[in-house]
């Protein structure tokens, strides 16, 4: 079954010179004139960051790597400057963002300013919709594609081959690296930057382009086999992923990786101390697990800190250089070596692979287990399902976007019941969330248990489940479909191959006749490691799931979004399938959403600024108040998946009232 795909032919773009931005040059950090913020640390986190500065002098005396990884508010808050001073003083061999990252930086080149006012742009559809930065970059990356560019590097020639339109070419992060020869890669996720609304986007050269900086990083990370640092600002999951990844590689093909420093800079009030449980949020916090757990594992060191990137980050760079100017010591011109190749690439039989999801534990007479969350009994919770049922029965949408430790918690039966009572209408998963629901409807088991996989070289390196995967994608892609599409279409010619289909969402949405999208990060998923990893299909096909998703957005005027466990691309592609929907002239303004996590936000109604951790959890932004501003309620609540899930399946089954649409 193939569902309609919005086209953004009509989509209407305005030009970004017309625009008020929140961001400007001229504020812009002066590295070697400002003095830096003032940055409270207790004692052992002192003696922790001094370590860290010793690690990063000894990694470059030794000529060996320092990579920067960070997220878009490293740039808009002014840290350009230090970026491109910490390449130029040799102390940054490799820098990496995510897609926000490139476009504030490739607007400050061209406009000087950045950032739009997304509260009041999102109402009127005109959120993200500028002609010059949609034009300028698509038309690189689709140009750089051609060339078998990767991404940051189509950005560079781009700019190089129209050197009148970007008079701040100098203050310019990948144009700077570029010339002084470090890479600068970005890894991207489909549908949640501005440039994806663009009439002319596309997607199949955004996964080619961002796939080959994903193996750029692989190669980078490669050459830390012996020592070197990762530093990471900001990016709360797609740099600790991308680096995770890598180093599994790495270990895959022999190298040690055991001398790897990673320190990690946030506000997020996350500590290394002890581990905290599986029911914290803290256990899932990205940084910790992948810096301290995983990489401890293989006799790395992790660290994480504390503090505004405005403080943090001048704080590194003049303790680096102090401490070089002490020790009175050089660094070296850096000479990178390529080591990992796809042909040396091991893997195992996914019958050896330990898994804490198993399907015996879902064949059991009732695999629907009652909920005890405490969570139904308040009033905000029956609002919410008095609203599913009231959009149900008036024929509207109710969509389900998942993150990928939904599956792994064992509530697919009580999901798939939800689809066939035709309670939910649009299922939206992550990559992760589509390839465990793959690996448990063929093999019977999913959620990887990975004490001592990294350390054997064995995370993520499983030779049945990539290689089913990436063949579906190809036949599908090749017919036309979509990322879902493909999976599903799969599934319906082979189902010897998918002996336990039946606890399948992708399978159940295809029995019930409705979309499952799925919606990617280059270099993230383990599926990605696998060496028949095709980057432009994962980009092209979850390219068109995006435009699958935004047509069933363009319907949800009285309708219903949740979000499970999805903390960035989850609310990221529904900003912007709103924003498209209304640029189109859709009427979506009455929305009721719903946020379920485990993060605790307290009265997530109150203001917060930019000094406040949860200003940057996005579900607060991007699903509770933007989305509903124009009509309709935005909540949040508290609790675990197998509590949550189920509690919503039992409150629509009491009341009797199945949610189908006459």
């Amino acid at each position: 079954m193939r569902h309609e795909r919005l086209s953004f032919d009509a989509v209407k773009t305005n030009s970004v010179f017309d625009r008020r931005n929140l961001v400007t040059i001229r504020n812009m950090a002066q590295p070697y004139s400002d003095v830096p913020e003032a940055w409270p640390q207790a004692r052992k986190e002192q003696e922790a960051f001094a370590r860290l500065i010793d690690a990063v002098v000894a990694a470059r005396t030794s000529g060996k790597p320092v990579i920067w990884s960070m997220g878009a508010h490293v740039i808009k808050n002014g840290m350009s400057r230090y970026v491109i001073e910490m390449v130029r003083n040799g102390i940054v061999t490799h820098v990496s963002g995510n897609g926000a990252t490139s476009i504030h930086d490739f607007e400050l080149a061209f406009l000087g300013e950045t950032s739009e006012d997304v509260a009041a742009a999102i109402e009127d559809g005109s959120f993200g919709m500028w002609e010059e930065t949609g034009r300028y970059m698509n038309e690189a990356i689709k140009l750089g594609s051609s060339e078998n560019l990767g991404y940051g590097e189509s950005l560079y020639r781009y700019l190089n081959r129209h050197p009148e339109r970007f008079p701040h070419y100098d203050d310019c992060v990948f144009v700077q690296c570029q010339r002084s020869g470090v890479p600068y890669t970005c890894h991207i996720s489909i549908g949640t930057d501005i440039i994806h609304q663009h009439p002319i986007v596309d997607f199949e050269a955004l996964g080619r382009t961002s796939g080959k900086d994903f193996e750029t990083m692989c190669q980078s990370v490669a050459e830390m086999a012996d020592g070197g640092v990762f530093l990471n600002f900001g990016s709360a999951i797609s740099g600790p992923e991308i680096f995770l990844k890598a180093v599994s590689i790495c270990r895959n093909e022999d190298l040690p990786m055991s001398s790897v420093v990673a320190a990690n800079f946030d506000i997020v009030p996350v500590y290394a101390d002890d581990v905290p449980p599986a029911i914290a949020s803290e256990f899932y916090y990205r940084p910790r697990r992948n810096f301290i757990d995983r990489l401890g594992q293989i006799g790395g060191q992790g660290y994480l800190f504390h503090g505004l990137h405005q403080a943090t980050i001048p704080n590194l760079f003049h303790g680096v250089l102090r401490r070089k100017r002490e020790l009175g010591v050089s660094f070296p011109p850096y000479e990178r070596v390529e080591r990992l190749s796809r042909e040396r690439r091991k893997l195992y039989p996914v019958a050896e692979r330990p898994a804490s999801l198993r399907i015996e534990m879902l064949e059991k007479p009732s695999p629907c287990k009652e909920s005890d969350w405490s969570g139904q009994w308040d009033e905000t919770f029956r609002i919410l399902t008095k609203r599913i049922r009231e959009a149900r029965n008036q024929g509207g949408e109710v969509i389900v976007s998942l993150g990928g430790n939904v599956i792994g918690n064992g509530v697919s039966p009580d999901l798939i019941e939800l689809i066939e009572q035709g309670v939910i209408t649009h299922l939206a998963l992550n990559g992760a969330g589509a390839f465990q629901d793959v690996e448990l409807a063929a093999f019977g088991q999913t959620e990887e248990l990975d004490a001592g996989a990294l350390s054997s070289g064995k995370l993520g390196m499983w030779r049945e489940p990539g290689a089913l995967v990436h063949r579906a994608l190809r036949e599908g892609y090749g017919k036309g479909l979509g990322y879902g599409e493909s999976l599903i279409d799969h599934m319906n010619r082979h189902p010897e191959q998918y002996p336990y289909a039946r606890f399948s969402l992708l399978h159940a949405c295809s029995r019930a006749g409705i979309p499952c999208t799925v919606h990617v990060t280059l270099g993230t998923d383990s599926i990605q490691q696998h060496p028949d990893v095709d980057f432009s299909v994962q980009g092209g096909a979850s390219g068109r799931d995006f435009r699958i998703f935004a047509g069933t957005v363009t319907r949800l005027d009285g309708g219903v979004y949740m979000n499970f466990g999805s903390t960035v691309t989850g609310p990221e592609v529904l900003l912007k399938a709103l924003s498209i929907a209304r640029n189109l002239g859709y009427n979506v303004s009455r929305i009721t959403t719903a946020n379920f996590d485990i993060v605790k936000l307290g009265d997530y109604h109150r203001k917060v600024g930019y000094d406040d951790w949860d200003y940057y959890y996005r579900p607060r932004k991007n699903i509770i108040h933007r989305p509903t501003s124009l009509g309709g309620d935005g909540f949040h609540f508290e609790g675990l998946h197998q509590e949550t899930i189920p509690a919503i399946r039992q409150a629509l089954a009491n009341r009797g009232d199945r949610g189908r649409a006459e």
